[in-house]
């Protein structure tokens, strides 16, 4: 390729270096035990606050969608109302054992102004493809900013292994198609299988 487009909204320097080995699913860790879990699933304010700066975040996280909304339905619904091609990364966490989504998903969109315009658009969407009473809110992601980060973060994370099947996976975009996701750049180690007992 020419140029680095995906790496034009993180500055060099990235923040997640330092998530370290022992994050390297952070999701699906977090998830898992009920301590960490807010961390990764709840919103706070959109407006983050002195220091924040907000003006620069193009990553939103999507809370409340319905658990059974696969990856495939979610681009769908992205595309139908209206965000083809304004979005570049898309990781909606599911649950490897159950198959189930853990309500959450975290997009990358292409500029800052698509990120407002997402939030005003789905924040208390619940026009879902199934049947549901969920009512979506919508933050920032305070985890990773840009897709560039999550890049780094997932292409030798657990969730990319050859084990784990696509549809768990996140997806990067250009101009609306999809596009490889870097390989890595080490070996990676097979998720660890999980059971959830409650729920």
């Amino acid at each position: 390729g020419s140029g680095t487009p995906m790496g034009r909204s993180m500055k060099p320097g990235s923040p997640s270096t330092s998530f370290g080995s022992n994050a390297s699913s952070f999701v699906s860790d977090a998830t898992a035990s009920g301590t960490a879990t807010a961390s990764f699933s709840s919103c706070g304010s959109w407006d983050a606050g002195p220091g924040g700066n907000d003006e620069l975040k193009t990553t939103v996280m999507m809370r409340n969608l319905p658990n059974d909304y696969t990856r495939e339905m979610l681009f769908k619904l992205l595309d139908q109302e209206g965000f083809n091609g304004c979005y570049d990364l898309v990781y909606l966490p599911i649950d490897y054992h159950s198959k189930v989504g853990f309500g959450y998903a975290f997009i990358n969109l292409v500029s800052h102004d698509e990120a407002e315009r997402f939030r005003a658009h789905f924040t208390d969407f619940s026009n879902w493809e199934v049947v549901s009473q969920k009512v979506c809110e919508v933050c920032w992601s305070s985890v990773l900013q840009g897709v560039q980060a999550h890049v780094d973060r997932y292409r030798n994370s657990p969730v990319m292994h050859e084990a784990v099947r696509d549809e768990f996976k996140p997806v990067l975009f250009e101009n609306g198609k999809r596009v490889p996701f870097p390989g890595p750049t080490k070996s990676i180690r097979a998720p660890r299988a999980r059971r959830r007992d409650s729920k």
